[in-house]
């Protein structure tokens, strides 16, 4: 791997305009594809084999005009009632009937007399709901459809009704806008890669870099999902994450490049060698972090996995940009990489050089001046730390542990929920409509259950349906039963019941339940619960019931990829032990910020929430992945010190001293990368975007500086260990400690000095 991957360090520095050119009429090419066949994004949280699955499938098939995906459109009117304004109501619902991709389109003024209200109008007759379906996900129109929507709502609001979209549509064209995210976060980026760097080039290769492979990768996703569905907020993870680890990536290969310059190599060789020692590292924690996300298919829920499959295909794209476009752009910029001084630096050390007899001479001299670098890791500041914690290993180490704990203890009142539009900012008319909805109708008509039910061939179908409705009425937690609906055929029916509470309430979800464990459950005759509440409470429990799946198969998947790579078993364990500790203690901020409260205002968040049953399988996944690359870095150069020198305890503060900085500015850009999504409207990429960033900074800080070297150091020569069988099984791949560099090449490059 290590030959494969110098060679192609080489090649991309050597031939860099031919990788830069393959790179941007790629990217370019498909953006221009995806404009042309891209899908759009669709939530679909539909579990196959559920009880509400199963009933969506006999609505769709048996009452048609039932079916199609729904939504509502609410008119207000601010004084007197709106059917004091029935005509351009009616016009209205008429003129949305003839949209395209509108299944029905209810008038429901036309349902109202004085001896049956509507089910549609508000008591004191001020707000009404008019409800519409699709045939389409309606999160999957654009911009352009609300406009043909205010069209058609026009005379309503000339009337001087005030209009609004609620349900699914209120869903149309809210597709993701994260470019001030991505924005700040690049900008943010770029401040601390020149505060560590000092060179606007060395700054600014990751960032070239991450814009390629995020742009890029999204364009691939855009063209999948022309074929597959993906959700509405994948493209928004997908680039929190691929640009984080894109710019992680660069900063590492940029560092090392920098470092080898320094001890004298060529560019193209130091390109190389730079590939197949950190690329390397690049490789295997990259290949953790995609094959943990795409573990989220273990979920058995395809919303959950191809929100993993999008993110995966984002930063394969980056480690494959990584180790091909960076070392490009490291052949294009030579010397301009090092800043001021260490260019003046270089270019006494080339004079010096020349007046030496040999090339044995300017070996020895390279030796010594990588000896010097070695010793002054050794003795900076974090090096010193590391040692003042090997020390002290276990009064290190325990209190470690007990903050991760803390940190974790809101985790044991985690609230699995789900999340609607009473979330939405205040001024969507999403939000507008999910408010008057409550107001008019109660919390509960935002999220209407239906229970289809499968008549027989013979009896009382009538009797049936009553009995049943009478009995959905006593139920506790419901409050309104409308009267059944029946099929022309006479095969199905519906019957819509109102809870009580909002359908993000636990209550709501303990209706779901009640109604299938103590109404249904006597039925003779099939019946399910459906709707999106029904669905997203299956949704939850089939989650629920795979994360212990999903929590076992990522860490033997680390476990097994740390063996390999550090040829030790005791690594695969700490490293597993430590990871669930940090990611603990990131769900229980997620837990204290958004189901608490806690600061949730410094968010955008104003009220207590739910957190949706993907959220903590998602932030798994990524978080255990993520941890790989600072666990890979750090251990590979504490591993490579104590090949050199057989001292555990001189191994750890070398390997400290040699990438804290690194590590601890790669955290640092993570963090900002992260954070800046918090501006995106979604609770839930808030919620990613927090959790995120606090397990990168518990990750860098309490467990990198602190845990890590407390447990190597109380592990000692044994961290190493492997059992001779298991010694002769496993490849050697040796991350960092790879072949010795190739003699050096005849340096003809000029070192640019600005005068």
């Amino acid at each position: 791997m290590h030959a494969f991957l110098d060679r192609l360090g080489r090649g991309a520095a050597r031939f860099h305009w031919f990788v830069i050119a393959g790179w941007l009429v790629v990217v370019v090419g498909l953006f221009v594809l995806r404009s042309a066949f891209g899908g759009t994004y669709v939530n679909n949280y539909t579990v196959p084999g559920s009880e509400s699955s199963a009933g969506l499938n006999l609505l769709n098939k048996d009452f048609a005009s039932a079916g199609g995906y729904s939504g509502s459109i609410v008119f207000h009117a601010k004084t007197g009632t709106v059917s004091e304004h029935a005509d351009a109501v009616q016009t209205s619902m008429e003129a949305v009937g003839k949209l395209p991709d509108v299944v029905t389109a209810v008038d429901p003024l036309a349902q109202s007399s004085s001896s049956s209200p509507s089910p549609y109008v508000s008591k004191d007759g001020s707000i009404v709901n008019a409800p519409v379906s699709f045939s389409v996900v309606p999160a999957s129109l654009d911009k352009s459809y609300v406009d043909k929507l205010d069209a058609a709502v026009q005379p309503a609001r000339a009337a001087g009704l005030q209009v609004e979209y609620g349900g699914g549509t209120g869903q149309i064209g809210k597709q993701a806008n994260d470019g001030p995210s991505e924005a700040i976060g690049l900008v943010l980026a770029l401040l601390l890669l020149f505060l560590m760097f000092r060179s606007v080039v060395a700054s600014g290769l990751p960032l070239l870099s991450a814009v390629f492979s995020v742009g890029g990768g999204l364009a691939v996703l855009g063209l999948l999902a022309a074929v597959k569905d993906f959700p509405v907020s994948a493209p928004t993870v997908a680039t929190l994450l691929g640009l984080g680890v894109a710019i992680d990536y660069g900063l590492f290969l940029v560092s090392r490049h920098r470092e080898q310059l320094d001890d004298g190599m060529g560019v193209v060789e130091s390109a190389g060698r730079a590939e197949s020692t950190s690329g390397a590292a690049i490789l295997v924690a990259g290949g953790t972090v995609v094959i943990a996300i795409l573990g989220l298919y273990v979920s058995g829920v395809p919303f959950v996995g191809a929100l993993g499959l999008s993110s995966a295909i984002v930063v394969a794209v980056t480690v494959l940009a990584a180790l091909t476009l960076i070392p490009a752009l490291l052949g294009l910029a030579k010397f301009t990489v090092l800043n001021r001084k260490d260019r003046h630096h270089l270019a006494d050390e080339r004079e010096l050089e020349a007046g030496l007899p040999d090339e044995t001479a300017i070996a020895d001299h390279r030796a010594e001046e990588r000896e010097r670098r070695d010793s002054k890791h050794e003795q900076s500041a974090f090096a010193r730390w590391g040692r003042k914690v090997s020390d002290r290993p276990w009064p290190y180490g325990i209190a470690a542990t007990l903050v991760l704990l803390v940190l974790a203890i809101p985790l044991l009142s985690m609230n699995l929920g789900q999340l609607d539009a009473g979330t939405d900012p205040a001024g969507d008319s999403s939000r507008k409509a999910y408010d008057l909805i409550a107001q008019g109708f109660g919390p509960g008509a935002n999220g209407p259950l239906t229970v289809v039910v499968q008549l027989p061939s013979s009896g009382d179908k009538q009797t049936l349906l009553s009995g049943l409705s009478s009995t959905l009425q006593k139920t506790p937690g419901v409050a309104a039963v409308q009267p059944p609906n029946t099929n022309s055929a006479g095969t199905t029916a519906i019957i819509n019941v109102i809870p009580t509470t909002s359908p993000s309430a636990a209550e709501t979800e303990d209706l779901v339940n009640r109604i299938r464990d103590d109404v249904l459950s006597g039925q003779q005759e099939p019946t399910y619960v459906v709707g999106t509440t029904a669905g997203y409470v299956d949704f939850t429990e089939k989650v629920g019931s795979r994360m212990p799946w999903l929590i076992g198969a990522v860490v033997l998947l680390a476990f097994l990829l740390l063996t390999v790579a550090f040829r030790s078993l005791l690594i695969g364990v700490k490293a597993a032990v430590l990871n669930l500790l940090s990611v603990g203690a990131a769900y229980g901020v997620i837990v204290a910020v958004f189901q608490w409260g806690w600061g949730s205002s410094l968010v955008g968040i104003d009220e207590n929430v739910p957190i949706p049953s993907f959220v903590p399988m998602l932030m798994f996944a990524i978080v255990f992945g993520l941890s790989m690359d600072y666990e890979v870095f750090l251990l590979s150069r504490v591993h490579e010190a104590w090949i050199a020198t057989r001292d555990s305890h001189r191994a750890v503060a070398i390997g400290i001293g040699a990438t804290a900085r690194v590590i601890t500015t790669a955290a640092a850009i993570m963090i900002v990368v992260f954070l800046s999504f918090v501006l995106d409207d979604d609770p839930t990429v808030k919620m990613l975007a927090v959790g995120m960033a606090v397990a990168v900074l518990i990750d860098a800080s309490v467990v990198r500086m602190i845990l890590v070297p407390s447990v190597m150091t109380l592990l000692g020569d044994r961290a190493w260990w492997l059992p001779r069988w298991l010694d002769r099984i496993v490849p050697d791949i040796q991350l960092e400690g790879g072949p010795p560099p190739a003699p050096p090449e005849p340096e003809r490059e000029k070192i640019d000095v600005p005068g």
